[in-house]
């Protein structure tokens, strides 16, 4: 049998984007009385900054510093602004094992989840859009990559009236060797002060991210259906598909380069060889990317209509 026959039979296992997500469907409101929402108010914001996660205890407190101290920079230099933040942390896990150290200092949301027991950014996010703060913009981002003091200042510079960014600049997140990260979260050392020519610090292989941060405007997050849970757990081609959602509805995706935005990952094992589903979520994500244009729209409504049933 030769290449392409097998590729082909191979494909066959794999249902249509369309039916996968359909069978996968859930509803957020039962699950939503499962969980556990506590929030510091009921206000509505400028930026509510997002960040799911599972475990890391280690990088906690470091991110809660990092944008608690970008939130005063931006309002002490500018006291008569306007623009509001809030800081909230979704843990998607079978136990509310960092309750106890975040309620109180964050808006807290824990979730047992959806469909799978993996760990799903996708749909900590959405959770995290649908039950915490409203605000006019999502910022949807990693608990492991750090943002410098003047974060705010420099975003407000570059946004304008984008309805989306990917709020760094160049294309890359830099990353941080493991000593440096472990000097960081230390605070031996001041990460304020890092650029790409920093000793340990580096850029990726290849620029062109479409991970670890993402600015998204209400209305448009709900329109294109925000991430996509049904479809995408564990490490997963997630931010991909989202970006390529935004490209159809949205036209552009702009990066942060008016000034250029650093941001700055701290070192972690590899988890990319932990999910057993990878082929077939990327065989989704090549499906999706090579249909018709009324066709993906018609992907980006059914996702649309599920993730605003019962609003």
């Amino acid at each position: 049998m030769n290449l392409a026959r097998r590729i082909q039979n191979r494909l066959k296992l794999y249902p249509k984007v369309s039916r996968v997500i359909k069978r996968n469907r859930f509803s957020y409101n039962e699950i939503e009385k499962k969980s556990i929402v506590s929030l510091l108010n009921n206000a509505e914001y400028t930026i509510n900054t997002i960040i799911g996660f599972r475990g890391r205890p280690e990088f906690h407190a470091s991110i809660i510093e990092s944008f608690h101290n970008a939130f005063k920079y931006y309002q002490n230099k500018h006291p008569d602004n306007k623009h509001t933040f809030c800081l909230t942390f979704v843990e998607h896990s079978r136990e509310t094992t960092s309750r106890e150290k975040l309620q109180g200092q964050v808006n807290y949301l824990w979730t047992p989840g959806n469909i799978v027991d993996q760990y799903s950014r996708s749909f900590a996010y959405n959770f995290g859009v649908k039950y915490s703060n409203k605000a006019k913009y999502y910022l949807l981002h990693d608990l492991d990559i750090l943002v410098k003091e003047n974060f705010f200042e420099e975003l407000f510079n570059n946004l304008g009236s984008h309805k989306c960014m990917q709020p760094y600049g160049k294309k890359r997140v830099l990353y941080m060797s493991k000593e440096l990260s472990e000097k960081v979260l230390k605070k031996e050392v001041d990460y304020n002060t890092f650029s790409e020519n920093t000793p340990g610090v580096s850029p990726p292989k290849i620029l062109g991210s479409k991970g670890g941060s993402i600015l998204v405007e209400h209305d448009l997050y709900y329109k294109i259906g925000g991430f996509d849970p049904e479809i995408f757990w564990g490490y997963a081609t997630e931010d991909q598909f989202f970006w390529e959602k935004l490209l159809i509805v949205n036209g552009d995706v702009p990066f942060a380069d008016n000034p250029p935005i650093d941001m700055f990952h701290m070192w972690h094992p590899l988890t990319i060889a932990s999910n057993p589903f990878l082929g077939a979520m990327n065989h989704y994500f090549k499906e999706f990317k090579t249909m018709p244009q009324i066709r993906k729209l018609k992907i980006i409504e059914l996702q649309h209509n599920s993730f605003t049933a019962n609003s």
